[in-house]
């Protein structure tokens, strides 16, 4: 869908003052250096240093890591996952180190790593809705199934969703490469920490009571300073445990080489920069260790390696509707 196109269907379903006020936010998005979360005390201008930063980064630790080109069968990606929280939390069997990512978020990290490549020996099972970067054309197969199993109340993709869907494409895919892309532990956070967090805040999409919080999420709130950021980074760590057992899951269903690994980690108030304050979650954030330190974790021997060999898809990829990937992206805080 064209920006024209849907900005006549924001007008004619939800109003011209909301059509106006997305815009708004998309026009600050595209064209401002701020990160979407922030706790506002760095006025705009300094948000320009970013770039310095990243150009800095760079130089010391390089522009990140070709993850096509590194040696893997299977290679698990956890959405937003620290280096440090996966070392200390992980107990499955195999050997750490780490690798610097292309991307500070979920849509840098595809658009440096898949778009416009030629992956016809790879299958890509995803839960994330930036998919929608990807040209039918990219990968062998998409199967974005676990994106059509929204939970519409927590506002995410359960990991088990992927998990159902990964073993099912390892059946079906034995002689391709593929990438199973989980959510957590992105936010909406899940556990007990979680659990008590929705209760008082109405984070992840509770159902809305008399002073409703519907639409902040839990980061907004840790920036505000009304959720402590050790609260918010136990709820994290509990939601990294949770997909690491569903990764554990799986490995006991494949073969091969399998590398876990993530897109991207996560800020919970660092300030690693001069001038430009403490900051929060990931997306559009200058390049930091928290941020592109990622964990490059080799499993154990799977077994035998796959042979893998390349070609054209012969079936129709599994289509999502632009507006459910728009509205997912929005929940998780690509606004």
């Amino acid at each position: 869908m064209s920006l024209f196109t849907k900005a006549i269907h924001i007008a004619r379903t939800e109003g011209l003052h909301t059509l106006i006020d997305k815009s708004k936010t998309y026009m600050s998005n595209e064209y401002s250096p701020r990160p979407t979360v922030s706790n506002g005390s760095t006025p705009l201008p300094f948000w320009y240093l970013k770039y310095l930063y990243n150009a800095w980064f760079n130089v010391k630790y390089g522009s990140g890591v070709d993850i096509l080109n590194e040696d893997w069968d299977t290679l698990i990606l956890l959405d937003a996952c620290r280096f440090d929280d996966f070392e200390e939390l992980n107990d499955i069997s195999g050997d750490l180190s780490s690798r610097i990512s292309k991307g500070v978020d979920s849509d840098e990290f595809i658009r440096r790593n898949f778009v416009g490549q030629d992956l016809s020996d790879t299958v890509y099972v995803t839960a994330n809705p930036h998919v929608r970067l990807i040209s039918n054309d990219t990968f062998y197969e998409v199967i974005s199934e676990p994106i059509s199993n929204w939970d519409s109340e927590l506002q995410c993709v359960r990991p088990t969703q992927v998990t159902s869907s990964a073993i099912e494409a390892h059946r079906q895919y034995p002689n391709k490469r593929i990438i199973v892309h989980y959510m957590q532990p992105h936010d909406p956070p899940l556990g007990p920490t979680a659990n008590e967090l929705r209760k008082e805040f109405e984070i992840g999409g509770a159902s809305p009571g008399k002073n409703s919080r519907r639409g902040e999420r839990i980061m907004e709130l840790v920036a505000s300073g009304e959720i402590p950021e050790e609260e918010a980074r136990r709820a994290y760590r509990e939601t990294l445990e949770i997909v690491l057992d569903e990764v554990s899951s799986l490995l006991v269903q494949v073969d091969g080489k399998v590398v876990i690994s993530a897109d991207h980690g996560e800020m919970f108030g660092e300030q690693p920069y001069p001038v430009i304050g403490k900051l929060y979650e990931h997306y559009q954030n200058p390049r930091t260790k928290e941020l592109c330190k990622v964990p490059w974790f080799v499993v154990d021997s799977q077994g035998s390696r796959r042979k893998v060999h390349s070609g054209n898809s012969t079936q129709v990829a599994d289509g999502v509707d632009d507006d459910v990937l728009s509205d997912q992206l929005e929940a998780l805080g690509y606004k």
